[in-house]
C-alpha cells in the first residue's frame, strides 16, 4: 500500500464537473461535491495521508453582485471543504476589464507544493486531478524524486500532455463522477 495525495486544482476541475454534470440527467449542485469520497475512491488500494484544493480566491467588490455571489459561493465552498478536511491553498482570482475573472498562482502553488512533499517524503503516489499542461514539468521533476504521479482527468478536455508524462492515467466517465454530485433539492 502506497501512501497517496491527492492535489485537485479546484478552477479547472469546476469548469470539467460543470461541463459533464450538464450532460447527465438531474440537477445538481456542484457545491456539494463530495470530495473526501472522491479523493479516497481514487486513490483505491493505497492509503490517503491528504487531500489538498488549490483555487483563486474571490475577493469582495462593492456594487457588484456577480462578484457577491461568487464570493458567497466560494465561502459556502471553503466550509464544506474544511468540514470533509481538505486542506485548502489559495492564489488569486483578477478579475479583468471585460468582467471575466482568471486565476494567478494557483498552478504555481499546486506545482511548488505538490515537489515539496514529495522532497519532504510525504507521499509516494501523487493523484493530480487538474488538465493543466502547465503542471506537465512538476510532474516530471517530482518522478525524477522517484515518486509516481497518476493524472486524473475527463475524457473530453484530456490533458495529452499529462497523459504523457504520467505513471498512469485514469479518465473518469460520467457515472464515476455522478455517485459524489447529490440530486439537487430544488
Amino acid at each position: 500500500m502506497k501512501r497517496a495525495f491527492v492535489f485537485i486544482d479546484g478552477g479547472n476541475f469546476y469548469f470539467k464537473l460543470r461541463e459533464l454534470t450538464s450532460r447527465l440527467d438531474g440537477k445538481y449542485s456542484l457545491l456539494d461535491f463530495n470530495f473526501r469520497e472522491f479523493a479516497e475512491y481514487i486513490t483505491q488500494s493505497n492509503e490517503l495521508i491528504e487531500t489538498h484544493y488549490y483555487l483563486g480566491v474571490v475577493g469582495r467588490r462593492k456594487n457588484d453582485s456577480k462578484g457577491e455571489e461568487l464570493y458567497a459561493n466560494q465561502q459556502r465552498l471553503f466550509r464544506k471543504l474544511q468540514k470533509q478536511k481538505i486542506i485548502i491553498t489559495l492564489g488569486q482570482l483578477i478579475r479583468h476589464p471585460d468582467k471575466t475573472y482568471h486565476e494567478k498562482g494557483v498552478d504555481v502553488r499546486l506545482a511548488v507544493e505538490m515537489i515539496r512533499f514529495a522532497r519532504e517524503n510525504k507521499y509516494d503516489i501523487a493523484y493530480l486531478v487538474s488538465s493543466d499542461t502547465d503542471l506537465v514539468a512538476a510532474v516530471e521533476e517530482v518522478q525524477s524524486i522517484g515518486k509516481m504521479v497518476q493524472y486524473v482527468g475527463i475524457p473530453k478536455g484530456q490533458s495529452y500532455g499529462l497523459s504523457s508524462v504520467a505513471n498512469d492515467v485514469r479518465l473518469l466517465r460520467p457515472e464515476e463522477i455522478e455517485q459524489f454530485l447529490p440530486k439537487s433539492l430544488v
